[in-house]
């Protein structure tokens, strides 16, 4: 959620460093995932038009006398066509810093200009969400007021992620609340009392009827005396630094209500309202609806509506019809404010495949208090612009009052492992809103505030103590770990594989287990199949969230698309497969990196080598044994470039470059080189044991021999280290060529085997018979040659 901090100012008093704020509501459990800092702006003031003249040299200029409290009124040329004489207009003065410029004193055609009226784009604000031309300021803002003080705008906007059981933070003033509460400051929350009191005209007084059980309170509120215009500046700059787009000012509250109190709003145009009459309905098979966006939905009893008596007028909770909209000719409006219920919203909202951010708010299930608190405030605003407000009407059952959680004191010391005071306790809660009863010394009642429905046992109470308290409190220390039946071993084999990782230069990353169905569109999109049927969950929070991953690697190339450059990552993770009807969940490890492209021949990659050199000295590291590498053909990787690692005939790693098409549809820019290895495959690490080094010289050979372009290097050695025996310390290929020399199919490969004794120097000729043997071997094994 974009959170302006000038619009936080308004409620609380905070610290002037952004990045302080976004530390602090990261420690109250909003992670600031991006610090937006704005353009630094100076010397641009609110200035009135005194009066206004058709440039004397220029056909389209004209020359404003313009009044910036300074006294002597400013003389300034503009080609803008929306200014006239008595606006109030914002005003860049000699030497103001603007984004792309600094007023400087010129000439325009022969007229010296003091300054520059400025527009919206000129104030690093939307261009196309504001007036075409001079942006016009509201007439309570006194000439000479300094404009990005008077807006904020020099305060930076923050992208704050707020969790699912935290309904109520997806406002300013719920985010407000809590850093007051933890700042220890006053919050100056607006009043909720709904300024409505006189009863409706005869005859015109919204009813409404609930047919459906998931709305459980609706609050509709008549206005009348309506004039659809520009809404005030100021809101609609806090609009637009919060990413709302300002449409005019009935749509502009609407939105202002809803992202300062947290609940969701309509308008309807009460003339196109058949009797005033509003019904919350199960949609009809094959009903249609036209949406704001213009679109036309044919809906199912799945979807609940909003309707009159003639037809459906609006998605509850997700988006109002086109055919009770409000318009320039509207006089009368009904305000609804309702609560839905958010799984009926949540699948509504799937099926139709869009969401708003009133269903972001609805589907997390909100507090049935916010309907109240939410019309009370539109309904100021609404007054504030000119509306007539009447008495608003509720419909549904009446709000509970929250029931008393008992806590026992002991609970912090046990949970959290520190002390605190009944009063501090009490003190922290009470700055969340709640009402906090001392019973004894060990207990107390804590009544959660009616905006909040996360907060039902002693273990939440024990959450907002540790996060006013600050989690820097606990201390740190090891718990006593009894004798159990579990085996650590697991533990301990992610433990070295990660440490192992890191010494190679791979750091860890962390993916979602869970992924939608735009995986395996991409995997289509490629031409791959994928390799296992995905899981599906019965009842996901999201259609993002609907299957279990089946394997790590598009974790890691969905991260490599995401950074864009060379880096080495990893993951140990579990993944998820179905075989007949039976879930199988499995233990892996992932990692891999991506390369630029090099202009290697064909036959040879660097890349794919440094990748086999990585998972070998990993899989030696954790099992002490050197694994058999074989060619192999996989899913999704490579044809001529992916291998498997074995040991003892059991596949236990895959590695490979993946396909350049999978590739492609993620949109990675480098080549991708990936090991995939089962956790639960790797063997107990194998006892070292050490032998003393023979005191005898070692001899050498080294063979050049010329082989089909199929037959692997690791052949070649197993083959010779096979045949020599236990004379043979080592047989290493340390060369390859291919070209004419050699034969069309064929390559050379060079050879060194080294041979020792240990109880007497070889001889030459005890090399030459083992080399005799060796060569006879691989003769009759791979079809060798010695190279002419």
């Amino acid at each position: 959620m974009r959170v302006p901090i000038a619009w936080l100012r308004d409620y609380v008093d905070l610290p002037g460093n952004a990045q302080a704020i976004a530390d602090r509501l990261a420690m109250l459990g909003f992670p600031v995932d991006a610090i937006e800092t704005r353009p630094v702006i100076t010397g641009v003031v609110a200035g009135t038009i005194v009066s206004l003249e058709k440039h004397p040299n220029a056909d389209r200029l004209q020359v404003g006398s313009i009044d910036v409290g300074a006294g002597t009124p400013l003389t300034i040329a503009t080609a803008a066509t929306n200014v006239a004489a008595g606006q109030r207009i914002a005003v860049a003065t000699i030497g103001a810093r603007l984004p792309l410029l600094t007023i400087e004193r010129r000439k325009m055609r022969g007229v010296e200009s003091e300054g520059m009226m400025c527009s919206a784009d000129e104030l690093a604000l939307p261009a196309d969400w504001f007036e075409d031309g001079i942006l016009q300021l509201d007439a309570d803002v006194a000439p000479g007021t300094d404009i990005v003080e008077h807006f904020r705008l020099g305060d930076a906007v923050l992208d704050v992620d707020v969790t699912s059981n935290r309904p109520d933070a997806l406002s300013m003033l719920g985010l407000a609340r809590e850093l007051a509460a933890a700042l220890g400051t006053p919050l100056r929350a607006p009043s909720d009392r709904n300024p409505g009191t006189a009863a409706d005209p005869a005859g015109t007084a919204p009813v409404v009827t609930l047919d459906s059980a998931d709305c459980t309170r609706f609050v509709a509120q008549r206005f009348d005396g309506v004039r659809v215009g520009v809404a005030p500046t100021w809101m609609r700059v806090r609009l637009a630094l919060a990413g709302q787009r300002p449409i005019n000012n009935l749509v502009d509250v609407s939105n202002f209500a809803m992202l300062e109190t947290g609940q969701p709003l309509h308008f309807y145009d009460d003339a196109r309202l058949t009797n005033h009459h509003l019904i919350v309905r199960d949609a009809r098979e094959g009903e249609k609806l036209v949406t704001l966006d213009d679109v036309e939905h044919e809906l199912t009893p799945q979807a609940l509506v909003v309707a009159d008596q003639a037809q459906a007028q609006g998605l509850a909770g997700l988006k109002g019809g086109k055919a009770s909209e409000v318009s320039a000719s509207t006089t009368a409006i009904v305000l609804e404010s309702a609560n839905f219920a958010g799984a009926r919203i949540r699948r509504m909202s799937a099926k139709l495949g869009f969401r708003t951010e009133g269903s972001t708010r609805h589907e997390k299930g909100l507090a049935p208090a916010l309907a109240d608190i939410g019309a009370a405030r539109a309904a100021q605003l609404l007054v504030a612009i000119g509306a007539n407000a009447y008495a608003p009407h509720a419909f549904g059952a009446p709000v509970a009052a929250p029931e008393p959680v008992p806590f026992a004191v002991r609970d912090v010391k046990r949970l959290l492992g520190f002390e605190l005071p009944n009063e501090t306790i009490a003190a922290h809660l009470r700055a969340l809103g709640c009402e906090v009863a001392i019973v004894d010394a060990d207990r107390l009642d804590v009544t959660p505030p009616a905006w909040r429905k996360d907060i039902v046992i002693g273990a939440d109470i024990v959450e907002e103590i540790a996060r006013m308290a600050g989690y820097d409190n606990v201390v740190a220390s090891m718990p006593a770990v009894y004798p159990n039946d579990v085996s650590s071993r697991p533990y301990r084999l992610e433990r070295k594989l990660a440490c192992a990782l890191a010494a190679l230069g791979y750091h860890e990353i962390s993916s979602y287990a869970l992924h939608g169905p735009a995986l395996a569109a991409k995997l289509r999109r490629a031409g791959i199949r994928p390799s296992h049927a995905s899981v599906e969950v019965r009842n996901p929070l999201s259609e993002d969230q609907r299957y279990l991953r089946y394997a790590l690697g598009p974790g890691l190339v969905e991260y490599f698309a995401r950074v864009g450059r060379p880096i080495r990552v990893f993951e140990i993770g579990h993944a998820f497969t179905t075989a007949e009807g039976v879930v199988e969940e499995s233990a892996l490890l992932s990692f891999g990196f991506t390369a630029p492209a090099t202009d290697e021949p064909e036959w040879t990659d660097s890349s794919f080598l440094r990748l086999k050199s990585d998972a070998i000295a990993l899989i030696r590291n954790v099992t002490g044994r050197f694994p058999e590498t074989t060619r192999d053909v996989r899913n999704a990787m490579h044809p001529g470039k992916t291998a498997v690692l074995m040991l003892d005939g059991r596949e236990i790693a895959a590695i490979g470059q993946i396909d350049p098409r999978l590739g492609h549809a993620f949109d990675v820019p480098m080549p991708v080189y990936v090991c995939n290895m089962y956790l639960d495959a790797l063997p107990d690490n194998a006892t070292p044991r050490d032998a003393p080094p023979s005191k005898f010289p070692s001899t050498y050979r080294d063979l050049a021999l010329v082989v089909d372009l199929d037959v692997d290097a690791a052949a070649i050695s197993q083959t010779i280290v096979k045949a020599i025996g236990e004379l043979c310390t080592g047989a290493r290929v340390f060369d390859e060529y291919r070209g004419k020399q050699v034969g069309e199919g064929k390559k050379s490969v060079a050879v060194r085997v080294t041979m020792q004794l240990r109880d007497a120097t070889i001889t030459d000729a005890e090399a030459d018979l083992a080399i005799a043997r060796a060569l006879d071997a691989l003769r009759e094994r791979t079809g060798a040659t010695i190279r002419g």
